[in-house]
Formats: structure tokens, sequence, C-alpha cells
């Protein structure tokens, strides 16, 4: 299956990442604070939540 990131906007094989975890809403916070147009629901690819979590980690 392919999609399309709703950050990053790049086309991507396999099922995108979903949030459901409590710890990950602090990178669902930094993502729509940058992407607010960005549905939670709708997953995340692998390479931006990598991005994201290093953000968190200064």
């Amino acid at each position: 299956m392919e999609y399309i990131c709703d950050v990053c906007r790049k086309k991507i094989s396999g099922d995108p990442l979903k949030f459901i975890s409590h710890t990950e809403e602090h990178i669902v916070d930094i993502i729509k604070e940058r992407h607010p147009d960005w549905v939670k629901e709708n997953g995340i690819c692998p390479k931006c939540l990598e991005h994201y979590k290093k953000q968190l980690k200064g």
C-alpha cells in the first residue's frame, strides 16, 4: 500500500504510523503547531516521526 504523508507530502510505501500512546501526545503537539492542517488519525511516515522525536530530545 502507498500513501502520501500529510506532513512531508512524500509518497511512502507501507502503512502510515498511528499515534496511540499518551506519551506520543508531545510529538502530536509539535506536529500540529507546525502543520495545523494535519489530522492525527491520518498518521505520519516513519521519517517524519523520527524527525519530530529528535525535536523533543533537543
